[in-house]
């Protein structure tokens, strides 16, 4: 007989719990946010381009950014964004969408984020998310 399957059997608990718990922090995912700010980036997308970055005080108050990722159902993507912005302290506005694209703006005192999901319709894995990020005293200005 052997002697070591009682003494595994004994540890099944605690290896079962071990395992449990490595996967349960191993699979969390943090969230992410653009340039070390409370933008949050888009999860399992990447950033193609960055541009018109502009702080003040720290924060980050300008800056246009598109990544590229994969968007089967832009509405659901935008979705997905828009529970992200709203647990870092944003305003939603509301998303809008069509059949390929969904636009939600977001604002946080003196800041307004625009965020576009637009599908590729030819290919949903070169699909694309933009941020347009401006100071609330020049979201008119474009």
């Amino acid at each position: 007989m052997n002697r070591t399957f009682p003494r595994i059997r004994s540890l099944r608990p605690r290896l079962l719990a071990s395992l449990v718990f490595a996967a349960a922090v191993g699979c969390s995912t943090e969230p992410r946010y653009l340039l070390d700010s409370d933008v949050p980036a888009p999860a399992d997308a990447l950033a193609r381009a960055t541009s018109d970055v502009e702080r003040k005080s720290g924060e980050l108050v300008r800056v246009k950014s598109v990544f590229a990722t994969k968007v089967d159902d832009p509405s659901r993507r935008l979705g997905v964004i828009e529970r992200a912005f709203t647990s870092s302290g944003w305003a939603s506005a509301g998303v809008t969408a069509t059949g390929s694209t969904a636009v939600c703006f977001f604002t946080k005192p003196g800041r307004r984020c625009q965020v576009r999901v637009v599908r590729n319709e030819l290919d949903p894995a070169m699909s694309r998310i933009s941020y347009h990020l401006v100071p609330s005293d020049a979201a008119t200005d474009g």
